[in-house]
């Protein structure tokens, strides 16, 4: 049997040692499952909705569905594991997951959390008995003990990130902005591509701004802006059948002549090129 890939029979939990086992799954892509990311060793980089993010070794992550990857990267020498679990399993099999939530906020802005070696022990032998639990596909109850399996790994996850909650790491000012900006584009960015509103909303000079966020992340706050404005309409053309105009007035444009300069000046191509050719991409 090849182990590069295993699933639920329902195919809605998988697991996987590597970004390369998953198969199905294109940058810039929208999670619509929950995502459990362990590093043991190596790193991973991406980036998050419109934020870098790098794991190191003993390291974890938890994204709900929704978040936006792209640009992701592991290391010729990364160990560790990705689990993978469709949100209507989640609630299914772990009712009271929402009390994760406030905690995956509160690490919004830094996700990533550093594990003792201990913890990391604990959540590679869950994830070993989830996966050897994956092979006996066709037994009786094999579902109930997968289901407890999983709610065994999300729990012992929300434990990590509970007892982190009031032991935080100070960050600094330049650090928050960033963080903050981040949020506000989330909420603004299909309306709002002006720097100078971002600005106004964070009480900064746009010149401050700008130069805040270069010198800490390597983009201007327009270059961010206008990366997100294009991520969701890759996105868009990629995954909906929503035509040109559609996706023009969902992103606010005037029309859609402007959207295809706006895209073709920040990509390289129009969005009509880029959805013809999205099996070369």
């Amino acid at each position: 049997m090849n182990p590069a890939l295993k699933k639920h029979p329902s195919e809605s939990i998988s697991v996987f040692r590597s970004l390369a086992e998953i198969q199905t799954v294109t940058f810039p892509s929208r999670l619509d499952s929950m995502l459990l990311a362990v590093c043991k060793k190596g790193e991973i980089s991406a980036i998050i909705d419109v934020a870098p993010r790098q794991m190191g070794p003993n390291s974890i992550m938890v994204l709900r569905p929704g978040h936006i990857i792209s640009q992701c990267k592991e290391s010729e020498d990364f160990e560790g594991f990705f689990i993978v679990v469709e949100e209507d399993t989640v609630n299914e099999l772990i009712p009271s997951l929402h009390y994760l939530i406030p905690y995956s906020i509160h690490y919004n802005a830094n996700p990533v959390i550093q594990i003792t070696p201990d913890e990391l022990d604990a959540q590679t032998l869950i994830y070993e008995m989830l996966q050897r639990q994956i092979q006996f596909e066709n037994r009786l109850f094999n579902n109930m003990a997968l289901g407890a399996l999983c709610e065994l790994l999300f729990y012992n996850t929300l434990g990590i990130y509970a007892s982190r909650a009031n032991n935080t790491k100070h960050h600094s000012r330049r650090e928050e902005l960033l963080a903050n900006f981040i949020d506000l584009i989330e909420l603004h960015f299909r309306t709002e591509r002006a720097v100078n509103f971002y600005a106004e909303k964070l009480f900064v000079t746009p010149k401050h701004l700008s130069a805040v966020l270069k010198e800490i992340s390597g983009k201007t706050a327009g270059e961010w802006i206008d990366h997100r404005v294009i991520l969701e309409a890759k996105l868009l053309l990629r995954t909906t059948g929503m035509n040109i105009q559609e996706i023009s007035l969902a992103l606010n444009f005037s029309n859609q002549s402007f959207f295809g300069k706006y895209f073709k000046h920040l990509t390289g191509m129009s969005p009509r090129d880029y959805r013809n050719n999205l099996s070369e991409l």
